[in-house]
């Protein structure tokens, strides 16, 4: 080629590209997609520390203008015992519409909860921990989460007592040394490490709080874990109480089995779900230095606190809230709410074969309802939605039905969206319980009040 042609090329692709430079450093190039809320989507801010109130209230106006306008929403699912059946659970899914077809995640930022016995009684346990492990990446990605809890099975087969073990579980894993190995130091023993816990406390706002109110610290998230935001006990501003902060209690409590308020006080703990956690994860590390192998019961190393936890008093075997009568129960679940922080609580463990069982006005859920074809009980989820609608979002129809204005005011929309209406939320829970089977949703609970932020 000739020497003429080659600097002509030469000159053309240096034109190119400072055409192509100057374009990218141009202010009119500079178009970016616009801002959308991710409810789940963790905020490092709030990880860390305390948010300022000032940068939040930036922040929120510049991702959703007004903050007035903003409808705060949480919808959290939660599943009981499931017992080696996987086509239970997956249909239990679909139906809470949280995986499709192919058992993919699909429920955006859904807070999904399993709260253990996801083994024993059916064949389908390396299926079943595996799906879960899958699932959990997926959530996250989306902006959801999925939270893990053991159950008294999952820590009896720790324990090497193969009581409810099905002969085809067995034979899934090549035979019953390897499935010992794998839930002791194997696979599934160090997913329960990394990623299952005993309880969770998960709060209705994750992410987005009122900008009046300063939110709760909740604990960091490592990337590809469970939401360990969740296990432990948040940190609340200084001086916040009910009173003051009238959202304090927007959570709810899991576990498997109960926690009473008998148990609670005998921990004396400022922090008592990080130390229901701390002493199940306690008695697993333990299982990996006992001689011999497993023990087929607590270690003979075992402390008090560690066979308070383990007994019937304990967190993973109490059926308290569930076999007691309600006029005996009701002012006690009450004591353990106002410890824990919560509304509600939900558990597994005592199978209710017929649905899900509301207790105590909704401050009970019992969500064991024998999923598995070993009981051939009702399939069914949890289904928690949570609205916080500001003021000035409401139609004047249902101001007026909640009394924020009244028929004599001369101009209602004005008054929702002024000084005296700034703080003023309107905050609704609908509780439902999910069949399969063509069976109707059953609202368990539903509540709709006016929340004045002092």
């Amino acid at each position: 080629m000739p020497l003429s042609s080659n600097r002509s090329l030469l000159l053309l692709t240096l034109a190119l590209f400072g055409a192509l430079l100057y374009l990218a450093r141009s202010p009119s190039s500079d178009i970016r997609p616009k801002a959308h809320r991710v409810l789940a989507k963790p905020r490092t801010a709030q990880q860390n520390g305390l948010v300022n109130q000032a940068d939040r209230t930036e922040t929120l106006a510049d991702e959703e203008g007004d903050q007035e306008k903003r409808i705060l929403r949480q919808r959290i699912v939660a599943m009981g015992d499931i017992h080696g059946d996987l086509p239970a659970a997956t249909k239990i899914l679909r139906r809470a519409e949280v995986v499709d077809l192919k058992g993919q995640w699909i429920g955006g930022d859904t807070i999904l909860v399993q709260t253990g016995d996801i083994v024993d009684r059916g064949p389908d346990t390396i299926a079943l921990y595996r799906f879960f492990q899958s699932l959990r990446p997926q959530a996250e990605r989306a902006g959801g989460a999925v939270v893990s809890l053991l159950g008294n099975h999952e820590m009896m087969n720790c324990l090497g007592d193969y009581r409810y073990v099905t002969k085809e579980d067995i034979a899934s894993f090549g035979g019953e040394r390897n499935r010992r190995e794998a839930f002791l130091h194997g696979w599934i023993g160090q997913e329960f490490r990394a990623n299952y816990s005993v309880t969770a406390r998960v709060p209705y706002l994750i992410e987005d709080y009122p900008a009046s109110l300063a939110a709760p610290i909740l604990p960091a998230t490592p990337s590809g874990s469970s939401d360990r935001r969740f296990v432990e006990d948040p940190t609340f501003a200084t001086a916040s109480s009910a009173a003051s902060d009238p959202l304090r209690r927007s959570a709810i409590s899991f576990v498997h089995g109960g926690i009473t308020p008998e148990y609670l006080a005998s921990r004396s703990s400022d922090s008592p779900i990080t130390d229901i956690n701390r002493i199940g994860h306690s008695i697993l590390e333990s299982l990996l230095s006992v001689p011999g192998g497993v023990p087929l019961g607590l270690p003979r190393s075992a402390n008090p606190e560690q066979k308070e936890f383990w007994s019937e008093r304990g967190p993973m075997w109490n059926r308290d809230w569930a076999l007691e009568e309600e006029e005996e129960i009701c002012e006690r679940v009450e004591k353990a709410l106002e410890v824990l922080n919560v509304r509600r609580m939900v558990m597994g463990h005592t199978p209710q074969f017929e649905g899900i069982l509301s207790r105590c006005d909704g401050k009970i859920l019992l969500i064991d309802t024998g999923i598995s074809r070993a009981y051939g009980g009702a399939h069914s989820s949890l289904s928690l939605t949570y609205t916080l609608t500001p003021a000035s979002a409401l139609t004047v129809s249902d101001a007026l039905s909640l009394g924020l204005v009244d028929l004599q005011d001369a101009d209602p929309e004005a008054t929702l969206k002024g000084d005296e209406m700034s703080r003023t939320w309107v905050e609704k829970e609908v509780v439902e319980a999910l069949y399969t089977a063509g069976r109707a949703t059953e609202v368990l609970d539903e509540r709709e009040q006016v929340v004045k932020i002092p």
